[in-house]
C-alpha cells in the first residue's frame, strides 16, 4: 500500500480497489468527455433522449398489463329445443253397411164374420187419394182507391184598393180572403205571392215603401188566423212601383195553382 499525494504528512491513506464494472464506467465516462469536446456544435437542439427506464421489479404504468376479463356466468341455461312433431298416419273410416230393408207380401183383407154375404167389388171403398200439399197464399183485397178531390177552377188574381195611407183592408176584401184560405187549406202545395204599391214623391220613396210593407203584413195575418203558415205567403213591398195600375194597391196572386 502506498500514501495518497494529497495525504497529510505522518498518516497512512489505505488503497481502496475498484471493481471491475466502476473502472469500465470511468473509462467510458472519460471517452464521452473528451469526444464532446472535439465535436463541433450542432445547428438544431437534438431532442433528448428518454432516460431509460430500469425495472426494479415493481408495477409501473409501462409494464402494467391488463388483466382478462373473466366470462359472464350463464345464471339461466338456454331451453331445451323442442322435440321434432311426431308424424301420425290418418285413420282411415270406413262406411258403415247399408241396412237390409225387406219387403213382406201385401196383409190380407181382414175376414168377414161369419153368415155376413160377401162385399162385391164395385161396393168396396176406394182408396182416397193422397192429401195436396199445396198451400195458396190467400191475396188481400184489393184495397179501394180514395175518390180524387174535383178540381178547383183556377182563381184570377186578387186587387185590393187602399185610401190614400190607410193600413186596414176594407170588408169586401176580408172575404174574399177567406175564400183563399179555403183553397189553401185544402191544397198544402199552394203558395201565395202578394204585391203591395203605395203612393208618394220622390222625397216620399222610403215612407212609400214602408207604407205598402204595412198592407201586405196585414194581409198576412188576416190569412195566419185562418190557419195559413206564414212561410207559403211571400211578400213584396214595391212602393212607388205602380207599374201602370193603381198607386195604391195590393194585388194577391197563387204562384203553383
Amino acid at each position: 500500500m502506498s500514501g495518497s499525494p494529497n495525504a497529510p504528512v505522518g498518516r497512512q491513506v489505505p488503497l481502496r480497489v475498484l471493481p471491475a464494472a466502476a473502472v469500465v464506467a470511468l473509462s467510458l465516462a472519460v471517452t464521452a468527455c473528451s469526444s464532446s469536446s472535439t465535436a463541433p456544435p450542432q445547428t438544431s437542439a437534438a431532442t433528448p433522449a428518454p432516460a431509460a427506464t430500469t425495472n426494479t421489479g415493481g408495477l409501473t404504468l409501462e409494464n402494467a398489463q391488463p388483466l382478462p376479463i373473466p366470462p359472464r356466468p350463464d345464471l339461466f341455461p338456454p331451453p331445451a329445443p323442442p322435440a321434432p312433431p311426431v308424424f301420425k298416419a290418418p285413420t282411415l273410416m270406413t262406411a258403415p253397411e247399408l241396412p237390409q230393408i225387406s219387403i213382406g207380401p201385401t196383409p190380407p183383407p181382414p175376414a168377414l164374420p161369419e153368415g155376413a154375404p160377401p162385399v162385391p167389388a164395385s161396393n168396396r171403398p176406394a182408396a182416397s187419394p193422397p192429401p195436396d200439399r199445396t198451400q195458396t197464399a190467400a191475396l188481400p183485397p184489393p184495397t179501394p182507391k180514395a175518390p180524387s178531390a174535383p178540381a178547383l177552377p183556377r182563381m184570377e188574381p186578387l186587387t185590393v184598393l187602399f185610401d190614400g195611407t190607410a193600413t186596414a183592408l176594407p170588408e169586401p176584401a176580408q172575404t174574399h180572403l177567406d175564400t183563399i184560405a179555403e183553397r189553401m187549406n185544402a191544397n198544402p202545395q199552394l203558395r201565395l205571392q202578394i204585391r203591395s204599391y203605395a203612393s208618394g214623391t220622390p222625397e216620399t220613396a222610403r215612407e212609400a215603401r214602408q207604407l205598402s210593407l204595412a198592407r201586405a203584413l196585414a194581409v198576412r195575418e188576416r190569412l195566419g188566423t185562418a190557419g195559413i203558415a206564414s212561410t207559403r205567403v211571400d211578400i213584396r213591398a214595391m212602393g212607388m212601383e205602380a207599374a201602370g195600375g193603381a198607386p195604391d194597391r195590393l194585388d194577391v196572386e197563387f204562384l203553383n195553382q
